[in-house]
C-alpha cells in the first residue's frame, strides 16, 4: 500500500510497471515541472499507481506554487482531468478531482472545469457504496472548492447538491458529517438551492437527532437564515426549528433518558435564545416555543429539572456564588453573608457598568421568562419536593433571580418577582404537613437574597465610581475583631492558644486554622501576647517550623481549595510579626528566609548551588504549596523591614538572575505578581526588567498584572504604573502594545489616569494605529481634548469616523457581543461593554460639544435613520443604518448629547425599527440604541412617552437598562408567507430548465395498475 498524501490507494508498489518506477529529473523550475507532469499524465496505458503519483505531485506542485494556475491552459487541461474521472480505479478518480480543485484560480477557471461536465461525475461518485469512501470525499471537498471562489457558489447546480443531501440523511455514512457541514456552509451562501434539494429538513433534523457536535454550528447557520425575510422565507415558522424541543416536551422515561441528546437540543435552544433572530422565532405565536420550554420543568424527572435549571443559571449570565455548592450539598446555612472580598469583586466585575450590553439582553430575557411563569413552575417544584436536590437548585435559582430582578430590571418587574404568592400560600397551611418545604424554600430564598445583596454592589453605587459596601463592612468588622483581640486577659488567651491544638500536637491536619489565624490577626498584634507565644510557649516554634521549606512540611501539601488557608495564614503571619519590633527580630533571626533563599538559589545560575530535585520547581509550584513561599516574600516586601530581610540574604540579586531565565517563566510570573509596588526598590526595578525585557508572555503576563496596580488607592504607585504601561506602548511586539492599550483605556474611567497618560506621551509619531481606542478616551476631558487638537487629531477623526469608522463600530460591537452571549460556554466573567465611540467621547465635554455642533453630522445620521427605516434586503444601507443607530446611541447616552435629538423624532423612529422591522437583528440594534437614550435623565423622559420603561438606582438616577411594557409587541412577530419549497421526491425526477440551467422536479407518470379480481 502506498499513501500519497492525501490520496490513499489500495495498489500495491509491485503492480508498477518498471517504466513506472522511473523518476523524472529534478525540474530546473515549477513551469517545466508542470509541463512535465501534464505531459506524463498523456502517455497512454499507464498504470493507476503512475496516474495517483503524478497526480499528487501536480496537485502539491499547484499548491506551492498558486501563480502556476494562470499558466494552464484549461482547455487541454481539462482532457486530463476526463480521464481520470472516467478511470475504473476509485484512486485515479479521487486524484483527479483533487488535481481539479487545486486548479481553480477564479470564477472563469471554475466555470471552465464545470463545462467538463464534473457535475454527473460528482453525482456519480457520490452515489457509489462506502468501498469508494476514497473517491467520494474528494469529490465533496471537490464542492466545497466552490465556496473558496468568489460567487462560486452561483455555479453549483441543484442535482450536486441533492446528491450531497442523499449522503447526508444517511446516518451509517462515514462522510455523512462533512456532508453536513457543507450543507450547513451552503445554506449562508446559497438558501434557495439547499432548500429545493431538501438540505434544510436534513439540517433541521440534525439539531435534534445529532451528531451533536455540529448542532450548533448549524443552528448558527439558522440564524443567519432567519434574519432577513428574503432568506427567511425559506424555513417554515414554528416547524423547521422546532424539533429541537421534541427530545425536551415529549414524555420520557427516568431509565431511558438520552442525557447527551437532552443537552444537545438544550444547548441550541440556549444559542437561539442568545441571538436576536432565534429570540424573536421562539417568541412567535404568542411566545409558543418559549412556554414550552419553561413547561418542561413539570416533567417529574429530576435529571431533567436539573439539566433544565443548569440552563437557566446560564441564559441569565448568573455565577453561583462560592458558597452556594455547600447549600445544594444540602449543608445547614450558615452566615453567607461572610462572602470574601475576592468573590464580591468577581461579581462585581460581571455587571460593573450601566452601558454593559449584556445586561441589557439579560434584562430582556428575564422579563419575557417572568411573562412565560417560570416562576410559579419553580414554586410548584418546591412544593412537590420530589427530590431535594432539585428543590434546593430550586431555590437557589429563586434567589438569584429575584436579586438579579432587583438589580437590572424596572420596578413593575422586579415587584412580581419578589411577590412569592403560591409559596406563601403554601407555607400558611399551618394544619398541613406539606408548608415544610414551602416555609423552608422562604427561608432560604431570604437568606440567599440578602447574601447577594452584600456580595453584589448596587448600580447606583457604580455609577458613583464607589466600590460598594461589602468590602468596607468587611474590613470594619475585622478591625473591631482586631481591637477586641488586643485586649483579652491572659486566661482567654491561653484558653485560645490551647483552641488551636498547635501546643497539644504537632499534626498540622489536626490544628484548628479559624482559630490560628484569629489568633493571629488579634491578641498577637499585642506586644506582650506576641512575646508571651515567642518565649513561654511553644506555640510560635512549632507555628514557624511547619513554613520552613526544609522541614518538608507545608511546602509538601498538596494545592487544593482547602488548604489555601495555610498559605492565608503564613501570609498574616508574616505580617503580623512585621507589625512588632520583637516579631522583627525574631523572624529575623528564624531559619525560614535563610531556607527560602537556598531555595532560590538552587534555581539561579549565579549561585553555584544546584539541586537534582528543587523545591520550586515547576511541578512542585503547580501541585504544592511550594508557590505559597512567593506569598510570603510579597508579605515581607510590603514592609521596610522585610525588605531589608530579603535585602540580607541577597534574594533581590537572585531575583534579577532568575528574571532572564527563559526556561521558567512560570517563575518569573510568580515573583511580579506576588511581590508588593508600594514602596519605591528592588520590586519596581524588577518589573519594569520583566516588562522591557522579558519574553513576550512575560511581557504580556505583566502588562496584564499592571491594571490590578491600577485600583489601588496609593498615587505615587498609581503614577509609576501608568508611566510603566505608557512604555509598553512603545514595545517591539504589536500585540503587547494592544494590551497595553487595552489596560490604560480600561483605567481611563478615572480622570487622574488620563491626565497622568498625557503627561507621559510626548510624541505620538512612533505609535501605530492601535493606540486610536485609547486617544479617544482623551476626549473626554478637557485636558485630553486640548492635548489633541494641537495634534489636529480631532478633526481627522471626525472626518474617518463618518466615512468609514462607525460602520467599522458595527462589526467590532456585532463580533464582541456573539463572542459574549453565543460562542462562550457558561455565564460571561464580565458583560460586554461598549468599545470606545468617537461621537460618545466628544460629547463627553462641553468643548466637545461645541465641536459637534458646528457639523451636521447628527443631522445627516437621523435623516439616514428616517429615510432607510423600513429596509429589509439591501446588506450595504442595513450595515449603514446600524452604524448611524450606534451613533446616534452613543451621543445620546451622554447628558450633553441629548439636546442634539430634542427637536427631531428620530427617538419615535427608532421605537417604531425595534416594534415592526422586519430585519430582526436591526430589531436588536434599535433596542439596544434605545437602551443607551435611557442612561440621562432626559433621555429616560424620551423613551417613557414610547412605551419603555426603565430600571432606576435606589436614589433615582438612571442606569442605562430599560424594556418595553407591552414585551408582546416588540417580541412576537408575525409569521412569514413561505416560498412554496421544491421537495425531492422519490417517484420524481430532475431535468435541466432550458432558460435557467437549473434542475426541476418531473413526476414519472407510473404505469397503471392491474386491475385485481375484486375489481370485476
Amino acid at each position: 500500500m502506498i499513501i500519497l498524501d492525501p490520496i490513499a490507494t489500495d495498489l500495491d508498489v509491485t503492480s508498477a510497471s518498471k517504466n513506472d518506477e522511473e523518476s523524472p529529473n529534478s525540474p530546473s523550475s515549477p513551469t517545466w515541472a508542470l509541463g512535465d507532469l501534464l505531459q506524463s499524465l498523456e502517455e497512454p496505458d499507464r498504470s493507476p499507481l503512475f496516474l495517483v503519483s503524478k497526480t499528487n505531485e501536480l496537485a502539491s506542485l499547484l499548491q506551492r506554487y498558486p501563480n502556476l494556475k494562470k499558466e494552464l491552459v484549461l482547455s487541454v487541461f481539462g482532457r486530463r482531468v476526463q480521464k481520470l474521472l472516467s478511470h475504473p480505479a476509485k484512486e485515479v478518480v479521487a486524484s483527479g478531482y483533487r488535481t481539479a480543485r487545486y486548479a481553480i484560480s477564479d470564477i472563469q477557471s471554475l466555470r471552465t472545469i464545470i463545462g467538463l461536465r464534473t457535475d454527473a461525475f460528482v453525482i456519480k461518485s457520490l452515489a457509489k457504496d462506502a468501498e469508494f469512501n476514497v473517491e467520494r470525499e474528494q469529490a465533496i471537498k471537490f464542492i466545497r472548492g466552490y465556496l473558496e471562489i468568489a460567487n462560486g457558489v452561483n455555479e453549483l447546480s441543484l442535482g450536486v447538491i441533492c446528491a450531497l443531501v442523499a449522503v447526508a440523511e444517511q446516518p451509517s455514512d462515514k462522510l455523512r458529517t462533512i456532508a453536513l457541514e457543507t450543507l450547513a456552509e451552503l445554506l449562508l451562501f446559497a438558501p434557495d438551492k439547499v432548500n429545493a434539494a431538501g438540505g434544510i429538513k436534513v439540517l433541521a433534523l440534525t439539531l435534534a437527532n445529532g451528531p451533536y457536535d455540529l448542532s450548533e454550528s448549524i443552528a448558527l447557520a439558522f440564524m443567519q437564515l432567519l434574519d432577513k425575510p428574503d432568506t427567511r422565507q425559506y424555513m417554515w415558522p414554528g416547524q423547521d426549528l422546532d424539533i429541537v424541543f421534541a427530545p425536551l416536551t415529549e414524555l420520557q422515561e427516568q431509565d431511558h433518558m438520552d442525557e447527551a441528546k437532552i443537552k444537545s437540543c438544550a444547548r441550541v435552544i440556549i444559542l437561539m435564545l442568545k441571538s436576536w433572530p432565534g429570540l424573536f422565532y421562539m417568541c412567535m405565536f404568542n411566545f409558543r416555543s418559549v412556554r414550552a420550554f419553561v413547561q418542561v420543568l413539570r416533567l417529574p424527572l429530576p435529571a431533567l429539572r436539573d439539566v433544565m435549571m443548569d440552563l437557566y443559571f446560564e441564559i441569565f449570565n448568573i455565577k453561583s456564588p462560592a458558597w452556594s455548592a455547600p447549600f445544594l450539598a444540602g449543608q445547614k446555612m450558615t452566615d453567607f453573608a461572610s462572602s470574601t472580598a475576592e468573590e464580591a469583586s468577581e461579581r462585581k466585575e460581571m455587571r460593573n457598568s450601566s452601558r454593559s450590553l449584556t445586561d441589557k439582553y439579560v434584562a430582556l430575557l428575564l422579563s419575557l421568562f417572568i411573562e412565560a411563569e417560570l416562576l410559579r413552575f419553580l414554586f410548584s417544584m418546591i412544593e412537590e419536593n420530589l427530590d431535594a436536590k432539585n428543590t434546593r437548585k430550586a431555590t437557589l435559582l429563586l434567589g438569584e433571580i429575584i436579586s438579579l430582578s432587583a438589580k437590572i430590571l424596572p420596578q413593575t418587574y422586579a415587584i412580581r418577582t419578589q411577590i412569592l404568592g403560591d409559596l406563601f400560600s403554601s407555607a400558611a397551611r399551618f394544619g398541613s404537613l406539606d408548608r415544610f418545604p414551602a416555609s423552608s424554600a422562604i427561608f432560604g430564598i431570604d437568606r440567599i437574597t440578602k447574601s447577594l445583596y452584600h456580595s453584589l454592589p448596587d448600580l447606583s453605587l457604580q455609577n458613583r465610581g464607589e466600590g460598594g459596601p461589602p468590602v468596607k463592612e468587611s474590613r470594619k468588622s475585622e478591625l473591631k475583631k482586631m481591637t477586641l483581640g488586643l485586649h483579652l486577659d491572659d486566661t482567654y488567651f491561653r484558653s485560645l492558644l490551647l483552641e488551636t491544638n498547635v501546643l497539644s500536637t504537632k499534626n498540622y491536619t489536626k490544628w484548628n486554622w479559624d482559630v490560628l489565624i484569629e489568633i493571629i490577626q488579634g491578641p498577637l498584634l499585642n506586644p506582650k501576647r506576641l512575646d508571651e507565644a515567642i518565649r513561654a510557649t511553644k506555640f510560635m516554634k512549632r507555628l514557624m517550623s511547619f513554613y520552613r521549606p526544609f522541614k518538608y512540611r507545608f511546602s509538601e501539601v498538596r494545592k487544593t481549595t482547602s488548604t489555601q488557608r495555610y498559605v492565608k495564614a503564613g501570609s498574616v503571619l508574616v505580617k503580623t510579626l512585621l507589625a512588632n519590633p520583637e516579631g522583627v527580630k525574631y523572624l529575623s533571626e528564624n531559619k525560614l528566609l535563610r531556607q527560602i533563599a537556598e531555595c532560590m538559589a538552587q534555581l539561579d545560575p549565579m549561585s553555584g548551588i544546584t539541586s537534582s530535585e528543587p523545591l520550586f520547581s515547576k511541578h512542585r509550584l503547580e501541585s504544592t504549596l511550594s508557590y505559597g513561599y512567593f506569598t510570603l516574600l510579597g508579605t515581607l516586601s510590603s514592609d521596610p523591614n522585610g525588605v531589608i530581610m530579603i535585602e540580607r540574604w541577597r534574594m533581590f540579586n537572585m531575583f534579577y538572575h532568575l528574571s532572564e531565565l527563559s526556561s521558567r517563566k512560570d517563575l518569573i510570573m510568580a515573583l511580579i505578581s506576588n511581590l508588593d509596588y508600594h514602596l519605591e526598590g528592588h520590586p519596581r526595578i524588577l518589573l519594569a526588567k520583566v516588562l522591557m525585557t522579558g519574553d513576550i508572555d512575560v511581557r504580556l503576563f505583566a502588562t496584564s498584572f499592571m491594571a490590578t496596580l491600577l485600583d489601588y488607592d496609593d498615587l505615587k504607585m498609581h503614577d509609576w504604573a501608568v508611566r510603566l504601561l505608557v512604555e509598553q506602548l512603545y514595545d517591539v511586539d504589536q500585540e503587547v502594545c494592544d494590551l497595553a492599550v487595552k489596560v490604560l483605556g480600561d483605567a481611563c474611567v478615572m480622570s487622574r489616569t488620563l491626565d497622568q497618560i498625557v503627561k507621559c506621551l510626548p510624541d505620538l509619531g512612533y505609535l501605530t494605529d492601535s493606540i486610536s481606542p485609547l486617544l479617544l478616551r482623551f476626549l473626554s476631558t478637557s485636558h485630553g481634548l486640548d492635548f489633541l487638537k494641537g495634534l489636529d487629531y480631532i478633526e481627522q477623526q471626525m472626518k474617518e469616523w463618518y466615512e468609514s469608522g462607525n460602520e467599522t463600530y458595527v462589526h467590532v460591537v456585532e463580533r464582541q457581543l456573539a463572542m459574549s452571549l453565543i460562542v462562550s460556554t457558561g455565564p460571561t466573567e464580565a458583560g460586554v461593554t461598549l468599545p470606545p465611540h468617537f461621537y460618545r467621547e466628544l460629547v463627553r465635554t462641553t468643548e466637545g460639544s461645541k465641536l459637534l455642533h458646528q457639523t451636521n453630522h447628527v443631522t445627516t445620521f437621523c435623516e439616514y435613520i428616517e429615510q432607510h427605516a423600513n429596509e429589509e434586503a439591501d446588506l450595504t444601507i442595513l450595515t449603514k443604518l446600524k452604524s448611524c443607530l450606534w451613533a446616534v446611541g452613543s451621543i445620546a447616552s451622554m447628558e450633553l448629547g441629548i439636546p442634539f435629538f430634542e427637536e427631531t423624532g428620530v427617538v419615535k423612529t427608532i421605537v417604531e425599527i425595534a416594534k415592526s422591522s422586519k430585519v430582526w437583528s436591526l430589531k436588536g440594534t434599535a433596542f439596544y440604541v434605545i437602551n443607551l437614550f435611557s442612561s440621562t435623565p432626559s433621555g429616560l423622559e424620551m423613551v417613557d412617552e414610547y412605551g419603555w420603561e426603565s430600571t432606576v438606582s435606589v436614589m433615582g438616577s438612571p442606569v442605562g437598562l430599560c424594556v418595553p411594557r407591552n414585551l408582546a409587541a416588540f417580541l412576537e412577530t408575525p409569521a412569514w408567507e413561505t416560498r412554496s419549497m421544491l421537495r425531492p421526491s422519490r417517484r420524481g425526477v430532475y431535468v435541466a430548465e432550458p432558460e435557467s440551467g437549473y434542475l426541476k422536479q418531473v413526476v414519472v407518470a407510473l404505469p397503471p395498475a392491474k386491475p385485481s379480481k375484486s375489481d370485476h
